[in-house]
């Protein structure tokens, strides 16, 4: 009603001028409110220097290692990994997801996580709050993202400053990376990162250019679990050479921070970072 009133008694000049400075205030007020969401990822910045961390994919690879050997380790987890905890004793000290059609699909699962692990840190993209996907928790930190661009090097391909943005990657353990950096951690063993996908006949293909994916079955041969994306369960394709080519935009950037990063998966198809035996990293 006030709108429409001041249309109709303002001059279209003023009442322009207006409306623009209505938005811009509303827009600074979004901005703020955003920041301070995001603020407390601040403290975990440096926190974990001298220490090394385990980034751990959800590869069918897991299924062929002692889990057990990462239990006094600090693990990364993402996505549905909480189907590995009937196999193991320990928890992940921290916890990611950033699918934009997967993380939807199992909101509810992953809501329940922060208050089940009280001892893990989780780090959801803050458009899933804004979409009242995922909520607040004490152990929970938001982070703003900006699209991969491979192109715009090195600032859209890997954040070196998460309380700023963490940029959306061509993988989750991409997202894992970036945080880990900026807290500390180095270096940095990847496992389960296998990079080697198929899609099984069963699966119902939509969406533009067949991107979207749907699971008519419990027969996910790409992870850890067959059920991981089982029936009814929804995903991309998943393109494995765009997440090469994004693995290796992130090694020539972690070079120049002096980060190493070694890749403890047992076989797969990635061949970017030095590879190593997992038990060598326990001195076996």
């Amino acid at each position: 009603m006030f709108k429409a009133v001041a249309k109709a008694i303002l001059p279209t000049a003023v009442y322009s001028l207006c409306q623009k400075a209505r938005a811009s205030f509303l827009r600074r007020q979004r901005q703020s409110a955003a920041a301070r969401l995001v603020a407390p990822i601040q403290r975990f910045k440096g926190r974990y220097q001298g220490n090394r961390c385990i980034v751990m994919g959800n590869g069918p690879s897991l299924n062929q290692m002692d889990l057990e050997l990462f239990s006094k380790e600090y693990v990364w987890a993402s996505n549905r990994a909480y189907l590995l905890f009937d196999r193991i004793s320990w928890r992940p000290d921290f916890y990611t997801a950033v699918d934009r059609r997967v993380v939807p699909d199992i909101a509810a699962e992953l809501r329940s996580l922060p208050q089940m692990l009280p001892g893990t840190e989780f780090f959801w993209p803050l458009e899933f709050r804004n979409q009242q996907l995922l909520d607040d928790a004490r152990n929970v930190s938001w982070f703003d993202e900006e699209l991969v661009d491979e192109s715009i090097f090195p600032a859209r391909v890997f954040s070196k400053d998460c309380a700023s943005y963490v940029v959306h990657p061509r993988t989750v353990t991409i997202t894992a990376l970036q945080l880990a950096v900026y807290m500390g951690f180095n270096p940095i063993y990847l496992i389960g990162c296998d990079t080697k996908y198929v899609i099984p006949d069963s699966t119902k293909i939509d969406g533009l250019e067949g991107e979207l994916l749907t699971s008519v079955a419990n027969d996910d041969p790409n992870h850890f679990d067959p059920a991981y994306f089982g029936a009814g369960s929804m995903w991309h394709s998943p393109h494995p050479e765009k997440m090469i080519s994004h693995y290796q935009a992130v090694k020539r950037v972690c070079e120049t921070l002096n980060v190493e990063i070694f890749n403890a998966t047992v076989g797969g198809m990635l061949e970017v970072f030095p590879r190593i035996d997992y038990l060598s990293v326990f001195g076996k």
